[in-house]
């Protein structure tokens, strides 16, 4: 089976205080853990709820999935936030794979956030995903599946 890392980058021109987008590229993977090692480049799987030390004049959304139709990306602002937000358009897929952090240490603050790793329509890929993610998973981060219901 093939996957296929989505990656957006959206990227602010010095003088404005708009994010563009500046490139859009797909690779092509083996197996899930090689596509996993080239996301965690970006993203951490443990710990933050943040990607990787970027400036705030870079953002940048991934997914890996086991089709090469590309993903709309897009950049909004979200309601009562000043910051732009880059997103990949929701999943189309019948299997969602998810990272769920959950921050409730009161030194800390409470934080929770979702995280979509991978969408696919093969079961096999998602037993990987769970196999690869199990090493991943501690008391802030936990890994499931979401099951796109028929309509």
């Amino acid at each position: 089976m093939k996957y296929y890392l989505h990656r957006a980058v959206a990227i602010k021109p010095k003088g404005t205080k708009k994010f563009k987008m500046s490139e859009y590229t797909i690779q092509e993977f083996d197996s899930f853990k090689k596509a996993l090692e080239v996301y965690k480049r970006d993203f951490l799987l443990e710990g933050d709820t943040e990607q990787r030390g970027f400036a705030i004049e870079k953002k940048i959304a991934m997914r890996i999935t086991t089709t090469k139709k590309k993903i709309r990306a897009r950049l909004y602002k979200p309601p009562l936030r000043t910051y732009e937000v880059l997103a990949l358009n929701p999943p189309t897929n019948k299997y969602r794979c998810c990272r769920e952090y959950l921050e409730t240490d009161p030194e800390y603050g409470l934080a929770q956030e979702i995280f979509l790793i991978l969408e696919t329509n093969y079961q096999k890929a998602c037993d990987e995903f769970l196999y690869e993610m199990k090493k991943y998973e501690d008391k802030r981060n936990s890994f499931y599946i979401e099951i796109e219901e028929d309509k």
